[in-house]
């Protein structure tokens, strides 16, 4: 009997149940998207780290020899250690001259490379170069074939024995791009026998460890007698945790995306069952009557909502898995190069799934509660008419001024506030996740105009080829009137006695100041920077807990010697974080000026064929770069789009349908008074569009706000400034607003249906 009545009741009341299906579809559904790609991805990374030994540690300096490594592996708690030399070289001039790592060691014991295709890293093969599957993928360079890199004034050429991927390399981004673009970085294994002797150099050490790496730092000090420059663990190493901090980014959203939907359907099941339940007060009475319990009574209703949840969850996990989940992953896979990442599934999903079902039932019990505790005697009898009261409203001033339907809408908020909460909350919601996706097309255009328009001051951007002289480099800048510009890796500290843990490895810029690279202060103006002085990138300074006049002490990647500065900026860039300083001052801590490119207001089409010159890129060309890596914000844009209409559309129709519903008695006297359907109508819209014009107002700061925290949360690699146009608030508005008379048209026809039985039961 109570499973027949449920299948009436979910009938008469589909479209509030079937709202409370979908929130919960949804909630699932954002959920495990994200965590999908959470999960597959840390299992991948855990995979890949066990699969290749990867390091837990890295000990960098300026020559190690077995020596040395016999004593780090001696330490308690340190497995394998092995040595190796990373250095910095440059592909040849027809592969855009693209920085290559390469990586020179006699053993393959720790951070093993994976093979993709061809043959496994052998260290004792001398004719064999395995390189980065991605930069061969896209250069169409096979197995078998010959390679070209220029590193430490050598030209090592040798056959492809292998296409590999490494734990080190799984983001990859050359110095002078914002983003991945595997045309312009790589990476290379190959024998340390193929150096000549008096350049076979071991610049680090890497070992495996039990716990964290830099636990073991006193010791390690100890055992080398301080004869290095500083140790790292992997959360130093960019091309691993640049993975890390993406994913911790998808882990929050989904508990967030989750929490709104939950949030929309406790409102929902609230209104849903105390109307229904209240609807049904001589039912419930006169089952109480017959002897059926109390107990049994409020599982039958509890039963609405537990079902509805339990088949939403489960809609939603089977979507977010196979849908979201796998075109998340599919799209981030051109970015990162993560071997076996496929969608991912655990306890989280169960237990969040379970927590939903809990709430939304949890809900239903808070409604029912009261009603069903009343006495069957008293519950066989109609409910006692509410006397009604004055509205709050009724005190203004102006009361008496406003028209009926204004004063008529003003009432029924007034009594039933429960039901105004969850127009203007919804309406909030779906104004911030709006503002949120439409702005951050406003934040892809504000960032590509501050980087190529204020900080690009220049039309050309010449690459200059490993084996350009420093004289051929000057005289190409003194003919196109350019910048010459140097790039490097450095470490840097707050201290010249930094720990592990107080030291940041980032990028160093060297211009020559004639305006062409230009420097952002943190109000992203230009800045010219004084001499004697450097400028530190704002998110790295805040970590350091630096401000401008304080000192900055940084070494180069290959150094041994930390150098100290004065802070003369406090700058910002979209994706070079580090530190900028001049040539002049560079030059004068005694290193040798090596640039990599020349930037001009010139056209320099007809440099292409200079032998000191690898590639040359034109404003539109670096533009277009810009705009394909940025690809990734358009699924962000639709998502947000879609949900948040979806949002929309179902708080405003369970607005409007309850309003409908508890009113009908009153729409039915309107019709037999003379008011035409467009009119009765009206009152329904007009309470939607206030409603929505408060969710809206109030939704505006917060959409901002989320934004900058999705932005930051993407380590401090990234810096990007959210910028949101008015005209991007007043469309989320028109959006909400449009929503929101579109969804009073809904109910036309049943207003039109109303007038009979309407009248009947207003008679009654």
């Amino acid at each position: 009997m109570l499973k027949k009545k449920m299948l009436r009741d979910i009938k008469s009341n589909f479209a509030q149940f079937f709202s409370i299906f979908i929130l919960a579809v949804v909630a699932m559904w954002c959920f495990t998207g994200f965590q999908s790609d959470v999960i597959g991805g840390r299992r991948a990374m855990s995979s890949f780290a066990k699969e290749s030994n990867l390091s837990d540690g890295w000990i960098y300096g300026s020559g190690f020899d077995n020596k040395q490594a016999d004593k780090v592996r001696a330490i308690d708690g340190i497995n394998d250690v092995q040595l190796r030399c990373e250095i910095l070289g440059k592909a040849d001039e027809k592969y855009n001259t693209a920085e290559i790592w390469c990586y020179f060691q006699n053993d393959d014991i720790v951070t093993r490379p994976h093979t993709v295709k061809g043959a496994d890293f052998d260290p004792t093969d001398t004719d064999g170069v395995w390189l980065f599957e991605a930069f061969a993928d896209i250069w169409g360079l096979k197995v078998g074939e010959k390679f070209t890199v220029h590193v430490m004034g050598q030209d090592i050429e040798k056959e492809i024995r292998g296409l590999i991927e490494s734990p080190e390399h799984i983001f990859s981004c050359a110095s002078s791009d914002t983003d991945t673009d595997f045309h312009n970085i790589g990476f290379a294994y190959m024998s340390q026998k193929v150096l000549p002797d008096e350049m076979r150099i071991n610049n680090e050490i890497v070992f495996t460890c039990d716990g964290k790496a830099l636990s073991y730092e006193d010791d390690i000090d100890s055992a080398l007698d301080g004869g290095y420059s500083f140790i790292a663990d992997r959360k130093s190493i960019d091309g691993y945790n640049r993975l890390v901090d993406e994913l911790n980014q998808h882990d929050s959203f989904s508990y967030i995306f989750s929490f709104v939907f939950v949030a929309i359907a406790l409102l929902v099941i609230t209104t849903t069952m105390k109307r229904m339940v209240a609807q049904q007060r001589t039912q419930i009475g006169t089952l109480n009557a017959l002897g059926m319990k109390r107990r049994k009574i409020m599982l039958h209703y509890l039963g609405y909502s537990f079902f509805l949840s339990v088949l939403g969850c489960i809609a939603g996990v089977v979507l977010g898995i196979y849908t979201f989940g796998r075109m998340m992953i599919d799209m981030f896979s051109e970015f990162y190069r993560l071997p076996d990442w496929n969608g991912g599934f655990d306890y989280k999903s169960v237990a969040v799934a379970a927590v939903i079902v809990l709430v939304c039932t949890g809900a239903a019990y808070l409604s029912c509660y009261q009603i069903l505790k009343i006495q069957p005697s008293e519950a066989l009898r109609p409910a006692t008419v509410k006397t009604a009261k004055p509205c709050i409203f009724e005190k203004l001033p102006f009361w008496d001024k406003l028209g009926f339907t204004s004063r008529y809408s003003l009432r029924d908020i007034s009594r039933s506030k429960l039901r105004a909460v969850m127009g203007i909350f919804g309406t909030c919601v779906g104004m911030m996740v709006m503002t949120l996706g439409l702005g951050a097309f406003d934040t892809l255009g504000f960032v590509r105009s501050w980087y190529f328009d204020d900080i690009q001051n220049y039309s050309s951007q010449v690459i200059l080829a490993d084996s350009c002289a420093l004289d051929e480099a000057e005289e190409l800048s003194e003919e196109y009137d350019g910048e010459l510009i140097g790039m490097g890796l450095i470490s840097i500290a707050a201290s010249d006695h930094p720990v592990s843990d107080d030291i940041i490895s980032c990028k160093l810029s060297v211009t020559e100041g004639k305006g062409l690279f230009c420097i952002s202060d943190t109000d992203l103006n230009t800045e010219d920077l004084k001499e004697g002085t450097v400028a530190l990138t704002m998110k790295q300074a805040a970590k350091l807990g630096l401000e401008r006049g304080d000192s900055v002490y940084w070494k180069t990647s290959d150094g041994d010697k930390w150098i100290k500065s004065e802070i003369g900026l406090i700058s910002r860039h979209p994706s070079i974080t580090g530190i900028t300083i001049l040539r002049k001052d560079y030059e004068s801590e005694g290193f040798e000026f090596k640039p990599q490119m020349m930037v001009t207001r010139k056209d320099c089409d007809d440099a292409k064929d200079l032998d000191c010159v690898s590639a040359v890129h034109s404003m539109d060309d670096l533009k277009a770069a810009f705009d394909k890596t940025m690809e990734v914000m358009n699924l962000l844009v639709y998502f947000m789009v879609f949900f948040a209409a979806l949002l929309i559309v179902i708080v405003l129709y369970n607005s409007g349908n309850l309003s409908f519903n508890e009113r009908e008695k009153e729409f039915a006297t309107l019709k037999v008074m003379g008011f035409g359907s467009p009119r009765v109508r009206r009152l329904i819209s007009v309470q939607n569009l206030w409603l929505s014009l408060i969710g809206a107002v109030c939704g505006i700061p917060f959409g901002k706000k989320i934004l900058q925290a999705m932005m930051d949360s993407n380590g401090d690699a990234i810096d990007w400034p959210c910028s949101i146009e008015p005209l991007t608030f007043l469309l989320s508005g028109a959006f909400v607003i449009g929503i929101s008379v579109l969804v009073g048209f809904m109910f036309s026809k049943r207003i039109k249906h109303i007038d009979m039985v309407g009248v009947l039961k207003g008679l009654e």
